[in-house]
């Protein structure tokens, strides 16, 4: 068995268990907790909130919204001046809902939400710890704070891509008179705000222990949403129609990428070493709870995108497994019926939809899948017209109906104002095949970050972390094939805080492995 093997399950090198300290004067029973950290008692009581509202759709009035706003979020500032822990705790609490529970105040300011706010709090707390260490108050650098040359050229890498979107927002405000300076602001923020994610944790995160707090907070976050899940689920199965799960995210098919991307995160806790079995068992009903949401959904490309993280997840993880989900798997694919009802209808209507007439005794595409191919031809059509700045950020939908072909297989198809329904074909069209290939260099720069921390990892808590989010970035990269999951706060925010931490994974890391003995 490999080192690495051995330190994923829990056992680890000799040298390291016959008590030689490690760099920096650590041993390595002081460096590993068995266990997850201690959340604040605070975050139970939001996070109940939070479940209702969008997970239960119980209302809250604005006049009790308001006055509990201001109970939660006075508190929050002065505390996350202080320290930018409880900041990182509520955005981790917070991402998910982000749509499902806007606390838009009523909409008596424009752009005035509970994402705005926790954005202020986190520059102002950006700041305060700036000053802190400029004034030499107890928070000076280690080698460990300082970003190595990775983390650096991956900042760079979000910031290029940033800046690119900024003047496709640029470019539409210029070529659409309708469009307000204002309008663009709010609509550039939107789209920035996954990437702000990773710069608030880039630079508030500073050490290990406050790095597995943020990571508990949101695996826990995910385990709850589960638990809201299983509710909608009956919720839905008790219709006598045919109703998607649109959950927290809106809409089925995000919501379907939503728990595809962060389902691991949940079995990389439930199968880590040291867990409490009340926590063990809070993370196996919250990932049974989003596999049902997820089969709620019947969305077949974040099941596809499930099957194969799932079979990398396990390729790392345990090779017996691996083969056992194969099998799975493989039987899965030619025995469809064993699937839920809701998806097995969806993936059956997709391949058999016979000729109407009756008269063919052939197979065509569904509606929906025509409809895809049909926006995915016009966003061709698109990049070959306009192939270096596109047609303008969010001027797909106004436009696509012009580009796409008109024949007999699209004359039935609903075309207007239609969403790309595929994060490359709408990069590509909006903001130009530049952008689209910067975009793809940074989707395997993603990869890299995960890989790299997988290998650095001793601690069998990093060990996890890293290859759930691993899988969380191949899942991303699937299902944005079937939608524009990148950009959106709800499903890519927790990757990025994710990315952010570990980035400085390895540089943690390596104060656990053994000295260089001199021959």
């Amino acid at each position: 068995m490999s080192s690495s093997s051995r330190s994923f399950r829990g056992d680890f090198p000799a040298a390291q268990e016959e008590g030689w300290p490690a760099r920096g004067g650590v041993s390595r029973v002081d460096m590993f907790e068995s266990g997850i950290p201690i959340l604040p008692w605070q975050y139970y009581p939001i996070a109940v909130l939070l479940v209702l509202i969008g997970c239960f759709e119980v209302g809250v009035p604005r006049l009790v919204l308001l006055p509990l706003s201001l109970v939660v979020f006075l508190p929050l500032i002065s505390k996350s001046l202080q320290s930018p822990l409880p900041v990182l705790i509520a955005l981790a609490a917070y991402i998910p809902y982000s749509k499902a529970v806007a606390g838009n105040m009523g909409g008596a300011v424009t752009g005035l939400n509970f994402t705005t706010l926790l954005t202020v709090i986190a520059l102002m707390s950006i700041q305060a710890a700036s000053n802190r260490r400029s004034a030499n108050a107890g928070w000076s650098y280690t080698p460990e704070d300082l970003p190595s040359t990775f983390e650096l050229f991956f900042r760079r890498l979000i910031i290029v891509f940033i800046v690119l979107g900024a003047i496709s927002v640029l470019h539409t405000d210029i070529i659409f008179d309708q469009w307000t300076f204002f309008t663009a602001i709010l609509d550039f923020k939107r789209w920035v705000d996954p990437f702000l994610i990773f710069f608030f944790f880039s630079y508030l995160v500073r050490t290990e222990k406050e790095a597995k707090i943020v990571i508990t907070t949101m695996a826990v976050t995910l385990a709850i949403i589960g638990i809201g899940s299983i509710w909608q689920h009956h919720v839905v199965s008790g219709y006598n129609h045919r109703v998607r799960m649109r959950g927290i995210a809106g809409q089925a098919n995000q919501m379907g990428a939503f728990y595809v991307n962060y389902i691991f995160l949940l079995l990389a806790f439930f199968m880590m070493k040291g867990i409490k079995l009340r926590s063990r068992t809070l993370f196996a009903i919250g990932m049974f709870g989003c596999f049902l949401g997820l089969m709620a959904t019947e969305s077949r490309g974040d099941a596809l995108a499930l099957a194969i993280g799932v079979l990398v997840y396990f390729f790392f993880r345990n090779k017996g497994l691996f083969f056992a989900m194969v099998g799975v798997i493989a039987f899965l694919a030619v025995n469809i019926q064993y699937l839920p009802q809701g998806l097995r209808d969806r993936v059956q209507h997709t391949l058999t939809n016979r000729d109407p007439e009756g008269l063919s005794g052939g197979t065509k595409l569904d509606a929906s899948a025509r409809t895809r191919l049909a926006l995915w031809a016009g966003a061709i059509n698109m990049m070959k017209d306009h192939p270096v700045v596109g047609v303008g950020y969010k001027m797909f939908q106004p436009l696509i109906y012009d580009y796409v072909p008109k024949n007999d297989e699209t004359a039935d198809l609903p075309l207007r104002g239609r969403d790309a329904h595929n994060a490359y074909m709408l990069i590509g069209a909006e903001m130009g095949i530049p952008t689209l290939l910067f975009f793809l260099l940074l989707l395997a720069n993603m990869f890299r970050v995960t890989f790299r921390a997988y290998r650095a990892s001793v601690d069998p808590f990093w060990k996890a972390v890293s290859l759930a989010t691993m899988c969380s970035v191949l899942s991303l990269l699937m299902t944005n094939l079937f939608g524009s999951r990148v950009i959106s706060l709800v499903l890519a925010g927790y990757l990025w805080g994710l990315l952010a931490i570990l980035l400085k994974v390895p540089a943690w890391q390596e104060r656990l492995r053994p000295p260089e003995v001199s021959r």
